[in-house]
């Protein structure tokens, strides 16, 4: 039986649907099941017990891998698909994150505001007392520190906590000592949702750093008792100067970074989780991709994907919307225009990005009437067409982090390169909102670079990446037309 030359109607726009409901981590996809999450060799380097600082932007995986420690809780034969970097035994917990069961961010952010950097440590440390004896169920030593944690959750009284801690710190750190030498196995407590901390930037800074200060000058003294810290890349820089010795968290760091053969695995995994006819698809034609059923790790592909050969990106892109993008002297290879259009000015894209990408193409062809043609499922048109509003989305994520960003709209209906005098009067007015950057376009472009919104080329003409570009409706000549 030979396999069809083209799809019918019908199981094109089912696949088109499948498409259109493509989950992400902002969809908390991975915290309800694990089948959405896909190990990476950083997620490996990530759970090495010497490792205490997980570091990421927005939609690199931070979160995700967050959820996926909890489900290796429940489900411990996961864990060897990490690679075995803790032993079977390890106990995972919270630590931190904006759950119910932790001291609400509002709360969190105006303790912040209000507290020195001995007030905010001996939170921290009194806060992780009142958890560790919660899981290990070591009765904490009787006292006002006890009395106070078992009034916590009601009042959230964060500078009572913090100031019987101070008080108690010796007796404290001995119950931690014990605890350390009667565990038979390691405890990983893990820390989330700190760049979500309200109130202020500040806030959100000295909190990180002072959590940061407390591990690494605790690293060295627990073994069995270790952290896994989860924070976003410019919390983390700026901890680097608040506090001696601060270099050292360097190296016991792991940055989430994707290539772009891990991103397209993503996107085969989760087209490959969401329905069993996009599964099929995946593994049909001569340019199939074989997956793997990985039980409650769900379908996967397979470890390597090379750019080219019979399974590879290349065959699976081409496979999914055709080999090139535009025509003529605007053509171009789509499964290398993809990434170049989801990466940021440092060259980095996130797996949340190529996921929107798909996902709003396929919305885009239920809309306006699918364009694709053979066994093919989507066209160069309608992925063209999605890609201002995965920038839109994208730009929308940075500026909520970042509110500097903002400053982009005033280089709407421009044209880059851009001049860089003219890109700093431009954005040297203030938006509608206070940054607190003022009228400081210079100390504008410099953050904006750092954050990989802008570029600068060796001419001095200042640039910017088209995941943010398309978003802020500023121009670019050439390119392949968009479709309205």
């Amino acid at each position: 039986m030979t396999a069809p030359r083209s799809l019918e109607a019908s199981d094109r726009s089912d696949r088109l649907r499948d498409l259109s409901a493509l989950r992400s981590d902002d969809d908390d996809a991975v915290a309800q099941d694990p089948k959405w999450f896909l190990p990476s060799e950083a997620h490996a380097r990530a759970i090495r017990p010497e490792t205490l600082v997980v570091r990421g932007g927005r939609g690199a995986g931070k979160s995700a891998l967050f959820h996926f420690l909890g489900h290796i809780q429940r489900q411990p034969e996961l864990g060897a698909s990490l690679g075995g970097g803790f032993p079977s035994q390890v106990l995972w917990y919270e630590g931190y994150s904006s759950s119910i069961e932790h001291p609400p961010l509002d709360v969190v952010g105006d303790f912040a505001e209000k507290a020195d950097d001995d007030s905010r440590r001996f939170f921290w440390f009194g806060w992780l007392c009142r958890r560790l004896a919660q899981v290990t169920d070591e009765p904490l030593p009787t006292g006002a520190f006890a009395d106070i944690c078992a009034r916590v959750g009601s009042d959230w009284d964060l500078r009572g906590l913090a100031d019987v801690t101070g008080r108690e710190l010796g007796r404290l750190s001995a119950w931690m000592d014990k605890l350390e030498r009667t565990r038979s196995g390691p405890i990983v407590i893990t820390y989330d949702g700190l760049d979500r901390i309200k109130s202020s930037s500040s806030a959100r800074r000295t909190m990180t750093a002072s959590l940061l200060a407390m591990w690494l000058s605790l690293a060295d003294r627990y073994r069995q008792i270790r952290p896994k810290i989860f924070v976003r890349e410019d919390l983390f820089q700026a901890s680097l100067a608040a506090f001696p010795d601060a270099s050292k968290l360097e190296a016991r760091s792991v940055s989430l970074e994707w290539r772009v053969e891990d991103l397209y695995r993503v996107l085969i995994k989760h087209m490959g989780n969401t329905s069993d006819g996009l599964r099929m698809w995946i593994e049909s034609s001569a340019r199939g991709i074989p997956l793997e059923n990985g039980g409650p790790l769900g379908w996967t592909p397979p470890a390597a994907l090379p750019e080219t050969g019979k399974v590879s990106q290349k065959g699976f892109v081409d496979h999914l919307v055709g080999e090139q993008m535009g025509s003529g002297d605007k053509k171009g290879l789509t499964y290398r225009w993809i990434p170049n259009r989801l990466q940021d000015a440092h060259a980095r894209a996130v797996p949340r990005s190529i996921l929107s990408l798909v996902r709003n193409a396929a919305r885009w062809a239920i809309q306006h009437g699918p364009m694709a043609q053979n066994l093919r499922l989507l066209s160069p048109v309608e992925l063209g067409s999605a890609l201002e509003v995965t920038s839109k989305r994208r730009a929308a994520e940075l500026r909520e982090e970042f509110p500097v960003v903002a400053r982009l709209e005033h280089l709407r209906g421009m044209a880059v390169m851009l001049e860089r005098r003219v890109a700093v009067a431009s954005l040297s007015r203030e938006p509608k909102e206070d940054d607190e950057y003022g009228v400081d376009g210079e100390k504008v472009l410099r953050t904006l670079i750092e954050l990989g919104a802008m570029s600068e080329r060796s001419d001095g003409r200042i640039d910017v990446p088209d995941i943010y570009r398309y978003g802020f409706g500023i121009l670019r000549k050439g390119g392949v037309k968009r479709s309205r």
